[in-house]
């Protein structure tokens, strides 16, 4: 099992002549939710959003939905995300194709006591020649920050599922939870989320993380 996340997004938005990446990107950041007050903890994620010719490539919309709901499955742990920062990534990391893509699209942007995103529009599964997945959890080899890529493909449950995996929990074959992929029609997608089970996992190492600086809370 992978270790790492990567958020990978899209969005074919018309971008005024002159307009500044940075400037766009913080738009859209502002524009996002902060933490429930009412979490015991709120954690940092940091998005690196690829920049194409007609700007970034992540929807203001398709961004706040999955946040929304990656909060929503974390609820039962205490726990809430928030956008901290965003950096722009050139247009070539558009396509992550090989594993030493996803080596390279982290390279000198990790650390700072937040889960790093990136954002991308298309990322191949390195398992099976010619497919497409829509997320992954990734480390660089001989390091052991892990990072989040999901594809801007994704639907919304695939930010939390790439969360999940950052705090450890592999796939599973509870019916009720996000981190199974097997096809089934029950529950429908929308009543899926962490099983209970999976929520207490979860605390030992989100607590490990947080004494051992990997992340920190943010300011409320």
């Amino acid at each position: 099992m992978h270790r790492a996340f990567v958020l990978v997004l899209a969005c074919a938005v018309p971008r005024p002549a002159g307009a500044d990446p940075a400037a766009e990107l913080a738009a859209t950041i502002a524009a996002l939710p902060s933490c429930d007050p009412a979490r015991a903890h709120c954690i940092g994620i940091e998005l690196h959003v690829t920049v194409a010719d007609d700007g970034p490539i992540a929807r203001p919309d398709w961004l706040a939905t999955q946040l929304a709901a990656a909060n929503r499955h974390f609820a039962p742990l205490d726990v809430g995300f928030q956008i901290v920062a965003v950096a722009a990534l050139p247009a070539t990391a558009a396509h992550i194709a090989t594993s030493g893509d996803r080596d390279d699209v982290s390279a000198g942007r990790l650390g700072g006591g937040v889960i790093h995103a990136f954002i991308v529009s298309e990322l191949d599964d390195i398992d099976r020649p010619g497919q497409i997945i829509r997320g992954v959890t990734w480390h660089t080899h001989g390091d052991d920050h892990k990072y989040i890529i999901v594809s801007t493909v994704a639907p919304d449950r695939v930010l939390a599922h790439e969360l999940g995996h950052f705090f450890g929990l592999p796939h599973s074959t509870y019916k009720v939870s996000i981190m199974n992929k097997r096809d089934r029609t029950e529950p429908p997608p929308e009543q899926r989320t962490f099983a209970d089970d999976e929520i207490a996992a979860m605390r030992p190492t989100l607590g490990r993380l947080l004494r051992a600086k990997v992340i920190a809370e943010v300011a409320k």
